[in-house]
């Protein structure tokens, strides 16, 4: 059944979560966030079906209900209210739902606006008849490279870019590197869903060149056995997923293409250094010029991988005081932005 809670009081933005396990530390963040900034806000969420073990079916329609029921509240109260969604349950089909339910209250956070994985929902046909919907919602994004792919498929009316909200981090006494406290080895881990943009040749060569020296783990669902690193293909839930970035020494994100990683605030909330390429929304969080970002060039393979294990050994030593200053900065800066766009939205009429 889908479930509902409220913090501040009477909602002014009602948050919309059709992936409640997937979402939740995502949601959690982002309500945070707001209510820190006096915003009133109410959560509506259900589970998605690969963990309620219902149907998809049964899920769109549990999903309709939910924008039913958070539209009929907006168009209720006296002062203006807005619904956030979370994910676009159908891509840019959501925006013709959410106005079908929502009216002009409704806002939808596009996390993928071209999708590594197949979505119903996300062509370019697609989106090409939603453009034809007059005053269409409000779309939400977390970097500059999805706002221009909002762009490309002519949906960036009415949108803003928005940082990915974020726990508040821990202090600077925190100690990354528990597991080396005890002579153990350093270690490195991949964390989260396998999508068909990994670098596997990146993550081979990496396990050759720090085979010796480090631990290697791969923890997520969909993961293919990669020689040299510890595979552990399954879906992680909240705590665990929290422990296992905690006791890293370091989190390598090796993906070609993407627009915001979770995995990569998460770590900064845990004062964990992130190693990936500086072509990335990492740029946000660390700065371009940062040295746990590798620059991606016509090197050859040997020199590449010799990069990102420079940028390793960098995240062990120094890298961590970088990553206490870069989580505190970025935590403002969203924070700031979210209170901002909090007020904004809630002034529409």
């Amino acid at each position: 059944m889908p479930t509902a809670n409220a913090r501040n009081g009477n909602s002014g933005i009602l948050v919309v979560n059709p992936l409640g396990v997937a979402l939740h530390h995502y949601t959690e963040a982002l309500m945070q966030q707001l209510a820190d900034a006096g915003i009133s806000v109410e959560l509506f969420s259900i589970v998605e079906p690969s963990q309620s073990g219902k149907g998809r079916l049964k899920w769109l329609t549990d999903y309709s209900a939910l924008l039913y029921s958070a539209g009929r509240r907006t168009r209720k109260q006296d002062s203006p209210g807005k619904v956030l969604v979370t994910w676009p349950v159908l891509g840019f089909l959501d925006l013709l739902l959410v106005k079908l339910f929502c009216g002009n209250s409704g806002v939808i956070v596009y996390h993928d606006p071209r999708p590594l994985v197949r979505s119903v929902g996300s062509s370019g046909a697609i989106a090409a008849l939603i453009r034809l919907l007059r005053q269409r919602p409000g779309t939400l994004v977390h970097s500059m490279d999805a706002g221009r792919a909002m762009d490309a498929v002519g949906l960036s009316e009415d949108l803003a870019v928005v940082p990915h909200p974020m726990l508040r981090p821990a202090d600077s006494g925190y100690e990354p590197a528990r597991t080396r406290r005890d002579g153990a080895r350093p270690r490195v881990r991949v964390l989260g869903q396998y999508k068909a943009d990994r670098d596997l040749d990146l993550l081979k060569l990496l396990a050759g060149r720090l085979g010796p020296t480090y631990d290697l783990d791969i923890v997520g669902r969909g993961w293919p056995a990669i020689p040299g690193w510890k595979v552990d293909a399954r879906f992680v839930p909240e705590d665990e997923l929290d422990e296992l970035i905690a006791t890293s020494d370091a989190i390598v994100i090796p993906y070609k293409r993407f627009y915001q990683s979770g995995i990569a605030i998460r770590a900064l909330e845990q004062a964990v250094p992130v190693v990936g390429r500086v072509q990335t929304s990492l740029s946000d969080l660390y700065g371009p010029e940062s040295r746990l970002l590798v620059a991606a060039g016509d090197e050859s393979p040997i020199v590449e991988v010799e990069a990102w294990a420079s940028a390793i050994e960098y995240a062990l030593g120094e890298g961590r005081a970088e990553t206490i200053q870069a989580a505190r900065q970025f935590h403002t800066e969203s924070s700031k932005s979210w209170a901002s766009l909090g007020r904004m939205l809630l002034s529409k009429e």
